[in-house]
């Protein structure tokens, strides 16, 4: 609390208390004392007039640095009201019932847009769901037509669920809760499983593929780790340009992380574009190029790596490659402890 601000909002109460106390001591006059008798009387009363507002901003003073330090302290500031009590004074009671309120009707609206968000997002995740049903039996009935055709339906197909894979995982990430089932998975298999599901994609594109020895299991979830993988190669493979597309895959071990590289030979991102390049719905210089680019896919890479505690490095250089690395863990996060399940 400001002295200034105390004395502005004041000054008009202190100016009728000096005013009255002046018009005290003129009485006085008026009844024959002598200034010298007033004087002792006016300097003691001024004195008393001081030590009222003097302790009096001072408790004021203390009263709103407690509440300062009350709501600093507080992890969920919106629940203010629910751990102050109000004070003795009839307008911090006021303030208070009015606030409180507020907060009550704040409280209300918030959790009906909670609860709506909810039930959105279960009923996205349950037609995501629905709509890989009829997709997996398209693809059934297109792999038995081996014609240019049926591996066109395919490659659609694949684009179709790497698509809904980005709705489901947009949801999941914007949601609070987590469903996040940390354990010890084999980083191998899933990068076999993420390019059998890529398969159309990568043949059609005439990739060269360079694939690594086993590596070390490292601990992670393992649907969101193949989302990962997923985005990152469907990325990769879009944006290359070369007669010769190539995509490199191998792994260094650094103490306690496993660094898993993904590299291609493509067009690379532009310096100024790599600053922004995990913002949502960011495109860059190559995304001008492709119309068809969402700015979603590394977004959804960085959300759903922060979730697992799990570092994402880019290195690129324009017109030369783009090289994608995962620091994933070898020992269980510290800060995963309570999704993990043997």
């Amino acid at each position: 609390m400001n002295g200034w601000l105390y004395i502005r909002e004041h000054s008009i109460t202190a100016l009728i208390q000096l005013l009255g106390l002046g018009a005290a001591c003129f009485y006085l006059r008026a009844l024959k004392l002598s200034w010298p008798q007033i004087s002792p009387l006016f300097f003691t009363c001024l004195a008393f007039f001081l030590l009222y507002h003097a302790v009096h901003y001072l408790r004021r003073k203390t009263y709103f640095r407690r509440l300062a330090l009350l709501i600093q302290n507080l992890d969920e500031k919106y629940l203010f009201t629910q751990v102050w009590k109000a004070s003795d004074g009839y307008e911090d009671a006021a303030y208070y019932c009015l606030l409180k309120e507020c907060t009550r009707s704040m409280l209300e609206q918030v959790e009906t847009s909670r609860r709506n968000s909810r039930e959105y997002r279960e009923w996205l995740e349950t037609y995501v769901h629905d709509m890989k049903q009829p997709i997996s039996s398209i693809r059934l009935i297109s792999e038995r037509s081996k014609t240019p055709d049926g591996r066109a339906v395919l490659l659609e197909l694949e684009n179709m669920n790497h698509l809904l894979e980005q709705v489901l995982y947009y949801g999941r990430n914007e949601s609070r809760s987590s469903d996040l089932l940390i354990r010890r998975v084999n980083i191998s298999a899933i990068l076999n499983q993420c390019l059998s599901m890529n398969k159309q994609l990568l043949i059609q594109n005439h990739v060269r593929l360079h694939l690594p020895d086993a590596a070390p299991d490292v601990y992670g979830d393992e649907k969101a780790l193949l989302f990962l993988l997923n985005q990152i190669v469907y990325n990769a493979v879009t944006y290359l340009d070369k007669p010769e597309p190539e995509l490199c895959f191998h792994y260094l071990v650094h103490g306690d992380f496993l660094h898993f590289y993904i590299r291609d030979n493509g067009c690379g991102i532009a310096d100024e574009d790599l600053p922004r390049l995990f913002e949502k719905g960011f495109t860059g210089k190559n995304g001008r190029k492709n119309r068809h680019s969402t700015g979603m896919g590394l977004y959804l890479c960085k959300k759903t790596a922060d979730r697992m505690g799990i570092r994402i490095r880019v290195d690129t250089a324009e017109n030369i490659y783009t090289e994608v690395c995962l620091i994933l863990p070898l020992q269980i996060p510290a800060d995963q402890h309570q999704f993990f399940r043997k």
